[in-house]
């Protein structure tokens, strides 16, 4: 996947909007109630108890950690290791998506390895890279052991890391072009408008 530059997302009532931008313009495929629980939860929970609440074990974290970096690599900006994609998407499974979003990912990292282990009488992590990315195209494509639903899965998983990634500090201010104050200031003098300026 090639890295795609697109508006950054706005803050506050309008980050919805900008989060359903952000999946058209990068052909995401997030259900409306995924798109409106992450405007609502990119920050890690500042409950100290709900910090140690994970969707993935260990394994299935290095999973999708790898297959992060795959579908969005380091090249001239840092790729999805470095934004956090992988905590990110953890985050999202563990507070946000509901039991069969989270189910319907789980089971496509289980897939992921399964074929590997068919093919290659290896986990995915222990293929050579040749062998993963092959493996992932053949998903996409829905061919050889896979079918339709897989490549809908995967597509699903590639949806939630290109948002993860672009959502990021690093996705956001190294990938895309980025204002943090559009338009620049300029202070106006009371002199020039008379009054003061209403709230509303």
């Amino acid at each position: 996947m090639n890295k795609q530059t697109v508006s950054p997302l706005a803050s506050g009532i309008d980050r919805r909007t900008a989060i359903k931008q952000l999946a058209l313009a990068c052909g995401l495929a997030l259900s409306a109630r995924s798109l409106s629980l992450l405007a609502d939860s990119f920050s890690i929970p500042t409950d100290v108890s709900r910090r140690s609440q994970t969707a993935l074990n260990p394994q299935q974290l290095a999973l999708v950690r790898q297959l992060g970096e795959i579908i969005i690599p380091t090249t001239d900006t840092p790729g999805a290791i470095a934004a956090g994609v992988h905590d990110f998407i953890n985050h999202q499974l563990a507070y946000c998506y509901s039991e069969d979003e989270r189910i319907q990912i789980l089971d496509c990292l289980a897939r992921i390895q399964s074929v590997a282990q068919t093919r290659h009488e290896r986990d995915f992590l222990a293929c050579e890279a040749e062998q993963q990315i092959s493996l992932l195209r053949d998903m996409e494509a829905a061919r050889n052991e896979f079918d339709a639903s897989d490549r809908q899965a995967f597509k699903q998983f590639k949806a939630l890391v290109a948002l993860g990634y672009y959502t990021s500090e690093i996705g956001a201010s190294q990938e895309l072009a980025y204002a943090p104050v559009p338009g620049g200031y300029r202070p106006i003098k009371f002199s020039e408008i008379g009054k003061a300026w209403a709230l509303n």
